[in-house]
């Protein structure tokens, strides 16, 4: 039965970024609970939690709501230390490679998935996502681009036939750091997955000429864990309700633009999806912020957010 410490995550099941910490949450062997969220707007039953924040994923443990990837896997590891996936040898190079598999690859993901699509997108969901990113969602011009994009999309699949390759843990059997799955391994699992949940014909086309990669994918996707309890959103919102965020004492260290706890700003992505969540200051360091918050419908929470990212200026 969930309760106020209870790992719920607020997902869609077609969502790469919500793969990515299923896939996490596997690995751990943790229990958690699922929500499943909209894809596209309106989220009434997730903006009271979030302050606004529309992308998924989103966890929620009690009353504290933690926004974006990055922070989500950096807070399981912290809380939930047992098994590890930041191994020896991913520390601070996960984060680089969730970079690029977030951004540059990402992008050619989509432009590769929804220019496979083409007339098969909705409407609705092409002006959903043009408002996401502030610019055209032009599945034509997909279309147009798609041979160059898979050519692309194959040079960086290859990287990781490379690592696999060379050096340490080298050959079958083997994970790209070391010799046992760990963050790097999940950051770089995303978008095959997401290319393989659409268009599987691509990725084993790709596969010919990267065999290690394919081994390795095909053992990634055998990892088992918990099923999860499912959960409404209602049922979410009532455990935000009658929890209270983790105590945190206040404190601001080396802020660039001299932020004081208990201030209010606003935070949004630097990239797309520029809805400016706002709150007063808890914690502000260099790889997160905390914000305290009050919704009509989900009361006190805290927001926590990634540095790396994100925009934060004074309200």
């Amino acid at each position: 039965m969930a309760g106020p410490q209870t790992i719920i995550l607020h997902h869609y099941q077609a969502s790469p970024f919500s793969e990515k910490v299923r896939l996490a949450l596997r690995m751990k062997n943790l229990g958690w609970a699922s929500v499943e969220t909209p894809s596209m707007m309106p989220k009434p039953l997730l903006v009271p939690l979030t302050g606004g924040y529309r992308k998924a994923p989103v966890m929620q443990i009690g009353a504290d709501i933690f926004l974006d990837t990055a922070m989500i896997l950096r807070t399981l590891e912290e809380r939930f230390e047992i098994p590890e996936l930041d191994l020896p040898g991913h520390e601070g190079l996960s984060s680089m490679v969730g970079a690029w598999t977030d951004g540059k690859w990402f992008q050619t993901s989509v432009g590769i998935i929804f220019g496979t699509l083409g007339d098969k997108v909705p409407e609705d969901f092409k002006k959903d996502r043009e408002k996401l990113s502030g610019r055209p969602f032009d599945t034509d011009a997909m279309a147009a681009a798609m041979p160059m994009l898979k050519d692309q999309w194959r040079a960086q699949l290859a990287w990781i036939e490379e690592r696999l390759a060379g050096g340490h843990g080298a050959g079958a059997g083997s994970w790209l750091v070391g010799m046992k799955p760990g963050l790097v391994d999940v950051h770089a699992f995303m978008n095959p997955w997401f290319i393989e949940s659409t268009i599987p014909e691509f990725l084993e086309a790709c596969f010919k000429s990267t065999p290690r990669t394919a081994d390795w994918y095909k053992r990634m996707k055998e990892i088992e864990g918990q099923t999860p309890e499912t959960l409404s959103g209602e049922e979410a919102l009532k455990i935000a309700r009658n929890s209270a965020p983790r105590l945190k004492a206040a404190k601001t260290d080396g802020e660039m633009q001299g932020f004081e706890p208990g201030e209010r700003v606003a935070v949004a992505p630097d990239d797309y999806g520029r809805d400016w969540v706002e709150g007063e200051i808890v914690i502000a360091k260099a790889d997160r912020i905390i914000l305290h918050r009050f919704d009509e419908e989900a009361e006190t929470v805290n927001l926590h957010l990634p540095r790396t990212g994100y925009m934060v200026r004074r309200v």
